[in-house]
């Protein structure tokens, strides 16, 4: 009984800590966005503003302010971009990674090699030669193109796990639809697609937040205001004299919202299919 107790109290603890280093930061971005500009560059402030002013969300939600064009345009460019990601990369994961199961080629084990190689190489170490390509044929500052290079960069990552998944299917429902005369399109469309229903939504998933993140990638490949994401807009509050804290605050917990909206609405099907592609590989 008292082992038990010991265990609870370890639980709790461990969940106390999790939600300070999870929810601590939003808490405290929340708060620095409430906060007067004059108390939050105030010396020996204190962590609570004295009066809260909406000054931030007022600006950022009207429409004739400038900096409302700006975030909402980042807001659109970035969903534009997340799109383009999950339009592309999501149909190439799949056939891939049900490829790689199903069928049996030559050097099929290299490639399933060099797949786990490019998940940890960062498309960082080879920008140089995409920001060439990209200058060399005008691709700069389009979205879609840029896009690509997100697909790129997570595609290794999105297929592999679901060739976890394929690969955890029973080989008895394989053999049992090819028994019932189903053709290949038929067994990968109206039976093993419905099946990986869980763990195609974890693919789009984790390619919409990564897509979503980026600032490393569009801010050497973008250069018009009119295309940049929402992670470069929120840079620009940064300038050589002056920082913003506040109206950054602000914009960065309205940026979170649509993100943390869609992974809480799937959060179950997020869960299962990271937890069933962690198990085998």
């Amino acid at each position: 009984m008292l082992k038990n107790k010991r265990w609870d109290w370890l639980y709790i603890i461990t969940v106390v800590v999790f939600l300070i280093f999870t929810l601590g930061p939003l808490i405290w971005a929340f708060i620095i966005s409430v906060t007067p500009k004059t108390e939050l560059m105030k010396a020996g402030g204190h962590f609570l503003p004295s009066q809260a002013t909406w000054t931030n969300y007022q600006t950022l939600f009207d429409p004739t302010d400038k900096a409302h064009i700006t975030i909402f345009n980042g807001l659109k460019n970035s969903l534009i971009s997340s799109l383009y990601t999950l339009f592309i990369g999501v149909p190439l994961a799949v056939l891939t990674s049900y490829a790689m199961v199903r069928f049996r080629f030559r050097l099929r084990k290299v490639i399933l090699r060099l797949l786990l190689i490019t998940i940890v190489i960062p498309v960082f170490t080879t920008i140089i030669p995409i920001f060439a390509i990209f200058s060399n044929y005008q691709l700069l500052d389009k979205l879609f193109w840029i896009s690509v290079i997100y697909v790129t960069a997570f595609l290794p990552l999105a297929t592999w796990m679901l060739i976890t998944h394929f690969n955890k299917i029973p080989k008895e429902m394989w053999e049992a639809a090819e028994l019932d005369g189903c053709t290949e399109w038929q067994l990968f469309w109206k039976v093993i697609l419905p099946m990986s229903r869980t763990a195609i939504i974890t693919c789009v998933l984790i390619l919409l937040l990564m897509s979503w993140s980026q600032f490393q990638i569009p801010m050497i490949l973008t250069s018009s205001q009119s295309n940049k994401v929402i992670t470069l807009v929120l840079s620009e509050f940064m300038t050589r004299d002056v920082i913003d804290y506040s109206m950054i605050a602000a914009s960065g917990l309205l940026a979170i919202i649509p993100p943390a909206v869609i992974a809480m609405i799937f959060r179950k099907d997020l869960v299962s299919g990271l937890s069933a592609g962690s198990v085998k590989g």
